[in-house]
């Protein structure tokens, strides 16, 4: 899947399919002054970007920013191509800054927080920075309130949307009534788990989109992973990923009660095997950030380092 398209109104999209029933939707937002994309996709996006641009009938120095949801690769690959191109600021929440910056960071981080579980092998290294085209800083630190007015009644409003990350962003179109979110619901049935960082965070976004869908504020809902979608059909996803957090949990809690002791290593490849997904760097991360929510709650302790048992 490789295409450009008009979506609605003031909205244009570009996409492709990352992995087998795993598309990416980037959205172009057109004003009557200037222009913004919200992600930059990644780096072999970019001809399909400027295609997009030009169909929009804007000229390159009509795209003014690029309005981050959050900083993963694929959300940020193309940055530097359309900065350098267009003189565009990249926008987006300060908590992730490094990761625009510097590459070898945001590897580490995103895919190596536990090293000595995860190795660093060429073909990861790929993985994760072959979607990223070159390092470009931020220009612009963002978060929830923050508003750009493109023109002639088309505006932006940024709405915080943590879980996925610990900061994330969605995008509230005032004049169509569209809400354009990166990751803020995860991919719920992949083959990999797409991972979340904070499971309270993750719930609390899932209860703020569902008191937007039902505000009146928004009609429809465009996703980077998603087919777009009516409000009203937002509250079955959310239904859903409310299930898939409560799976996640009541898994590791099985897991944990089997043994006295149970290491982080054996919950994440337990939980894995369990549910059926791939045992990767994601699936760790997100298991991990159960444990956290866990302990948090008074419902498993540490025993020793990355060694916990149930209260």
């Amino acid at each position: 899947m490789s295409h450009v398209s008009d979506f609605r109104g003031p909205i244009y999209r570009a996409a492709i399919e990352l992995a087998p029933g795993v598309p990416l939707y980037v959205h172009l937002v057109k004003g009557a002054d200037y222009a913004v994309w919200i992600d930059s996709g990644v780096a072999s996006m970019f001809a399909q970007l400027t295609e997009v641009i030009a169909r929009a009938g804007l000229r390159d120095s009509d795209l003014r920013f690029i309005l981050h949801t959050h900083s993963h690769h694929d959300h940020i690959g193309s940055n530097a191509q359309l900065k350098d191109r267009t003189g565009c600021l990249i926008a987006a929440h300060p908590h992730y800054a490094a990761w625009h910056a510097d590459f070898e960071r945001h590897y580490q981080e995103f895919a190596r927080p536990f090293p000595h579980l995860v190795p660093d092998t060429p073909a990861l290294r790929a993985e994760v920075l072959d979607p990223l085209d070159a390092p470009r800083p931020i220009d612009i630190g963002i978060d929830e309130g923050v508003s750009f007015h493109l023109g002639g009644g088309v505006s932006l409003t940024a709405i915080s949307l943590p879980g996925h990350m610990l900061a994330e962003l969605g995008w509230l179109e005032a004049s169509t009534r569209t809400l354009i979110l990166g990751d803020a619901i995860t991919g719920l049935d992949w083959t990999l788990f797409h991972s979340h960082l904070s499971v309270a965070g993750y719930r609390g976004s899932l209860a703020k989109l569902r008191a937007l869908a039902t505000s009146g504020e928004v009609e429809q809902v465009l996703f980077a992973h998603f087919a777009p979608m009516s409000a009203p059909r937002l509250e079955d996803l959310i239904q859903r990923a409310e299930r898939y957090i409560d799976e996640v949990e009541a898994t590791m809690l099985r897991i944990l009660a089997g043994s006295e002791v149970v290491s982080l290593e054996t919950l994440w490849s337990e939980t894995c095997r369990r549910m059926g997904r791939l045992q990767e760097f994601r699936a760790l991360n997100m298991v991990y950030a159960h444990v956290q929510d866990l302990h948090e709650r008074g419902l498993l302790e540490e025993t020793e380092p990355e060694t916990y048992r149930l209260r």
